[in-house]
């Protein structure tokens, strides 16, 4: 804000100072101070404040109280220089002990000029607030004041006469008072209730009563009566609507107030148990309040909600009165659709306009790690995992995962996405639309993957080794998790390497057919190979091409349901001739049945 810039009151200003609507001190100062004349950095200079005088002007003038002015406008307010002169006479008689001598200056101003002064009058209507208690000895009063006496020579008197009369009289004692005697040894025998005590001992008695004090007043002050003002608060600091059931104190692990079932956004995309406000106490006076820490515990943050809750405010107002200096997070959970990753502890960091610029979050058990900060409006994720396993059914054992991308209102995309695991490794991207219905997109090549280990995740009952390369395409959307589970398909090219199938025989289907099938053996083979399709529903394994020196079959395979059901030509090479043979697999994965088929 320009220093020399000049404010003047409008007319709501002016009604605000003479109907007392300003209850805020440091606000109210500001307003009556601006006088059409006196420059942003002269009040700066007053308050002893630049940044905290400019967040005030800056207030009043969006309230519509004050409005800037040019200098044809100061000039025609040249009288207003004399009640500026006169504030500072008015500060100093506030800074003194003040002599009853308020009938004198409420005459003075009452002869004063007949224009209106909103500084003249907040200060008569102060004078029963300011006025000292009558002393026992009155002190004579003054010679009644000369017509041509005004304002500045009451208050001048009124200065004068407070160094002469401030010694008049004894006032009685009140307890605190009695108490400070105590300490200090000024008590007389006659005033003292039992025997003389030590020192030591007063000031133990006197420490123990002044605990029991403020504890009593820290658990028994009725914090509910500011619960409307703390939600406005917080809806400015952060820029979205806040719901605070319950405020209390809490003295665990260290003393604190505790904000219980706070709800934040239209329909509740962050939802925290319990936010612990530690404050700094040497702030607690100050006109901005510092918290040296904010615990934010058992809280659910939807991530498609954390870029709307990070958004840059131009001016946000409630950073002038609150300071906010660390954010933790404690047992916490990221929600997306109907699922969470939970468990989780960490840090936020927030600018001095209140928005969120960074969190680093990791697991528990340290398994899993996210970091994110924001950048042009978007956020750069990165997640990394050492022996993780996936939430929900089925879930995936991952070795490693590294994981980079971003995050904006629309799209949780993960550009780069390596994985190591069940011996192997998974290499490709992922996007997530977190605009309903979620819609999901992989792609996805995995290479020597150990095809046991992973179908005991899938299929525990279907018996298949082998080394698992893919490279396929995966497509889904859903309101929920189970929605999105539903219409998920991933369809590409699939092969195993070195494998063997348990439970069937095809050999021994081909050369000693059975009239009910054959049951057990195995098939080893070099390669198996085909184009796959896998839903809700189940797996195709289409073209299937199965090769293993002299056997080879062709043909198509079905899994679902637990049944497997395929037909395969098997060819036999010899010596001297091949055979080949059209057979059948159908049955349990656990025991499935090879039939010729004539």
């Amino acid at each position: 804000m320009n220093e020399n810039a000049v404010f003047i009151k409008t007319e709501a200003g002016e009604d605000a100072v003479s109907k007392r609507t300003i209850v805020q001190r440091n606000l109210r100062s500001v307003l009556i101070m601006i006088d059409g004349r006196t420059p942003v950095g002269n009040l700066a200079q007053q308050f002893g404040d630049s940044l905290i005088v400019e967040g005030l002007v800056g207030e009043l003038e969006h309230r519509g109280l004050v409005r800037r002015v040019d200098n044809a406008q100061v000039a025609e307010d040249a009288d207003r220089s004399e009640l500026s002169s006169i504030m500072v006479d008015i500060e100093d008689l506030v800074s003194q002990p003040i002599t009853p001598v308020a009938e004198d200056i409420r005459r003075a101003h009452d002869r004063s000029s007949a224009k209106e002064s909103p500084v003249l009058d907040e200060f008569a209507m102060a004078i029963p607030e300011l006025t000292a208690p009558a002393a026992v000895a009155a002190a004579p009063a003054p010679p009644p004041p000369a017509d041509s006496d005004d304002v500045r020579g009451a208050i001048r008197r009124a200065m004068m006469t407070a160094g002469a009369d401030a010694g008049v009289g004894d006032r009685a004692p009140g307890p605190v008072r009695r108490l400070f005697d105590l300490f200090a040894g000024r008590v007389s025998g006659a005033d003292r209730k039992g025997p003389p005590s030590s020192l030591a001992k007063r000031l133990v008695v006197g420490s123990l009563l002044l605990v029991v004090l403020l504890v009593g007043l820290f658990f028994l002050y009725p914090y509910s009566r500011h619960l409307p003002h703390m939600e406005q608060l917080a809806s400015d600091l952060l820029g979205q609507p806040v719901r605070i059931a319950s405020v209390s104190p809490s003295i665990f692990p260290e003393p604190s107030i505790a904000l219980e079932g706070l709800r934040v956004g239209d329909s509740g995309q962050l939802d925290v148990a319990t936010v612990k406000l530690i404050p700094r106490v040497s702030t607690l006076l100050s006109e901005r309040k510092v918290m040296r820490e904010v615990r934010i515990e058992r809280a659910g943050l939807n991530i498609a909600f954390l870029p709307e809750l990070s958004k840059r405010q131009d001016i946000n107002w409630a950073s002038r009165w609150l300071k906010v200096e660390h954010i933790s997070v404690i047992d916490s959970s990221l929600l997306l659709l109907d699922g969470s990753i939970g468990d989780l502890n960490g840090a936020l960091d927030i600018n001095e306009d209140g928005a969120l610029t960074r969190l680093s979050l990791a697991s528990a058990d340290g398994r899993l790690k996210m970091q994110g900060s924001i950048e042009s409006g978007a956020w750069n994720v990165a997640l990394t995992a050492l022996g993780w396993r996936t939430p929900g059914q089925p879930s995936l054992l991952l070795d490693v995962l590294e994981a980079t991308g971003t995050l904006n209102s629309q799209r949780l995309q993960f550009d780069k996405v390596d994985v190591k695991l069940y011996g192997g490794y998974a290499v490709g991207s992922l996007s997530v639309g977190l605009v309903s219905p979620a819609a999901v997109e992989a792609e996805m090549t995995t290479s020597r993957l150990a095809i046991a280990d992973l179908l005991k995740v899938f299929a525990p009952t279907l018996l298949l080794t082998g080394d698992l390369s893919a490279a396929i395409a995966i497509r889904g959307e859903g309101e929920t998790l189970e929605g999105l589970r539903r219409t998920l398909r991933a369809s590409g090219k699939l092969g195993v390497q070195r494998g063997q199938i348990e439970r069937v025989d095809l050999v021994q289907a081909v050369r000693i057919p059975r009239a009910d099938g054959v049951r057990g053996g195995s098939t080893r083979f070099d390669e198996l190979e085909g184009d796959v399709v896998a839903d809700a529903s189940g797996l195709s394994l289409t073209g299937a091409t199965m090769s293993s020196g002299l056997v080879g079959a062709q043909g198509d395979l079905r899994l679902a349901d637990g049944l497997i059901n395929g037909r395969l030509d098997v060819s036999l090479r010899g010596s001297a001739t091949t055979v080949r043979a059209p057979v059948s697999i159908e049955g349990k994965y656990a025991d499935p049945i090879v039939r010729l088929r004539r």
